[in-house]
């Protein structure tokens, strides 16, 4: 029966230390659940919520950028259009000199062969 006394002892300490702990935890959960956190929480929604609107901008702002920059780089040409026609005009007058050049050569060796055929023919009658 003593050890029964002890036993209930025990329980009855044990169950006034719980409600003890409950009470703690029944004053910090009223405390948690108090308009200042649930007023801490909500500004720092709308915070984030005016943050995500001036990232949207910006990020907004560069890809517009972006793409103007990108329709700037396919408008742009690396070699331009009047160089093109310049090279490509000089390349066909000095190809027109150069065979007009080498026709000319070539007309000129006929006509001293001529030249040589009929200089061979009037030492060869005189």
């Amino acid at each position: 029966m003593a050890k029964l006394d002890e036993i209930t002892e025990l329980l009855t300490d044990e169950l006034e230390g719980l409600r003890q702990m409950l009470v703690v935890l029944d004053a910090l959960s009223k405390e948690l659940t108090s308009s200042e956190t649930v007023q801490d929480i909500s500004s720092i929604r709308n915070e984030l919520k005016e943050l995500n609107k001036t990232q949207e901008g910006h990020f907004q702002g560069q890809d517009t950028r972006t793409i103007q920059i990108e329709e700037q780089l396919k408008k742009s040409q690396i070699i331009p259009e009047w160089l093109l026609f310049m090279v490509s005009l000089v390349l066909i007058i000095s190809l027109s000199i150069s065979g007009y050049l080498g026709y000319r050569v070539a007309q000129s060796g006929k006509k001293k062969r001529r030249l040589s055929k009929r200089e061979k023919r009037l030492f060869q009658r005189s």
